[in-house]
């Protein structure tokens, strides 16, 4: 009996390693000044994040301040044999508007148990000509090296959320996560 306990304390501890994701601390300077191969030139925001199948960075960076019209460039690079291959690439740009990257609002996770990421981002929209007005709050979801996302917006008081296209085709426990955690969220 003593061996039948051990073998599932064993298999329930195995498939919890598989499942954890890892997020190692950068630091943004360093690694804007590395060379690393990104686009943009001011990073906002980098990560990196490991899985059991694979090693990421994450990179939200821009262009110099006051560019015009505003870029924000989010890319996913993985490591495979050995050498940073850039998986996903998206440009978020819009005449008379800014974003913002709410750098501290943002999870990682393995919600369908498949040893790769899922993550989630927060940004903001903001007029050209008054930073401090918030148009509306988005959640950019990383799943499978593809984009979805989740809007609210300020003029309705964040009460209705409208999705990309793309979002009814995320697994429903990565959408429950996402869910509850942007259900959650001060958007304001």
């Amino acid at each position: 009996m003593k061996n039948y306990a051990f073998l599932i304390l064993l298999l329930l501890g195995c498939y919890h390693v598989q499942a954890q994701v890892s997020n190692i601390s950068i630091n943004k300077e360093n690694f804007q000044s590395s060379g690393f191969p990104f686009k943009g030139k001011r990073v906002l925001q980098v990560e990196r994040i490991q899985t059991s199948k694979e090693d990421n960075y994450i990179v939200f960076s821009k262009e110099e301040r006051g560019a015009d019209p505003d870029k924000l460039y989010a890319q996913q690079f993985q490591q495979i044999d050995g050498v940073w291959i850039l998986v996903s690439d998206e440009l978020i740009s819009e005449d008379g508007i800014i974003t913002s990257v709410w750098e501290s609002r943002k999870a990682f996770f393995d919600a369908d148990k498949d040893g790769k990421l899922d993550a989630l981002f927060i940004y903001s929209r903001h007029p050209k000509d008054d930073l401090q007005k918030q148009l509306s709050c988005i959640g950019l979801v990383l799943y499978k090296s593809k984009f979805y996302r989740l809007r609210a917006e300020a003029s309705d008081g964040y009460n209705q959320t409208t999705y990309s296209d793309n979002y009814a085709s995320l697994p429903v426990e990565v959408r429950e996560y996402v869910e509850r955690y942007w259900n959650n969220l001060d958007k304001r």
